[in-house]
């Protein structure tokens, strides 16, 4: 269910490195100096998602440390334990950023808070809306989402498409402008490379949805829509120009 779009950036900017008007070798000159002409390519591949990463927030505040680090461990196991009854295999599940704190904000002792971060890899998109309702049910498991990430399982296979795209589109300029003042592109004297990634994120857009009462939490579906994921290839390549 993947969709290549290929891009490609047309539009270099160039740079000369020419000792003359023209594409005329200095005789002169020394033998090591070398008429060049550097370039930038970029090529682009946009690709449907297959994979969701998803970060649920567990927390819990209260005066007794104790009382607080079981209720979170708690609502931690529930949390778990939904996600997998939604279809979630425990090898795409984890817990970090354990942590509590005290509020100390005010002139005296203020509460504990005890908060961890669930991160579930959701594989098949179609049960994203499931995973999401379920995790948050009735208040007794997360308390929000606070990262959602479409992701690419063939990434690599992108990213070389789209490096490819964009050293040809560097190849077809260099030809055309030394084409243009009459010289040929003779081998690569320097190549420079750096991608990019760009993806539809949503960040925090669920935390704290379902503070609401357990009655209208059985009558709400999470909507899901997909999103797209664009990686890009840049390069710069300096190349040796000749008669």
């Amino acid at each position: 269910m993947k969709k290549f779009n290929k891009l490609i950036s047309i539009g270099a900017i160039c740079a000369f490195s020419i000792f003359a008007s023209s594409c005329m070798l200095n005789k002169a000159a020394s033998a090591e100096v070398k008429n060049s002409l550097t370039v930038t390519g970029t090529g682009s591949v946009t690709l449907e998602p297959d994979m969701i990463s998803l970060k649920f927030l567990v927390k819990n505040t209260g005066w007794n440390i104790p009382q607080v680090a079981e209720r979170n461990a708690t609502n931690t196991e529930n949390t778990i334990k939904a996600i997998k009854e939604a279809g979630i295999p425990d090898s795409d599940i984890s817990t970090c950023d354990y942590e509590i704190t005290q509020d100390n904000t005010h002139s005296y002792a203020g509460e504990y808070t005890a908060k961890n971060t669930i991160t579930v890899l959701v594989r098949n998109i179609d049960v994203t809306t499931k995973v999401i309702d379920a995790a948050v049910k009735n208040n007794i498991g997360a308390n929000g989402i606070i990262s959602f990430e479409y992701l690419v399982s063939d990434k690599a296979n992108a990213l070389k498409e789209a490096r490819l795209l964009a050293v040809t589109n560097a190849q077809d300029a260099a030809a055309l402008i030394a084409g243009a003042t009459g010289c040929k592109v003779n081998s690569v004297l320097e190549i420079k490379e750096d991608y990019s990634t760009q993806k539809t994120t949503v960040e925090g857009l669920y935390e704290n949805v379902y503070q609401t009462s357990s009655s209208n939490l059985k009558s709400l579906s999470t909507p899901i829509k997909n999103g797209t994921i664009t990686i890009s290839s840049n390069v710069t390549i300096k190349y040796e120009l000749i008669n």
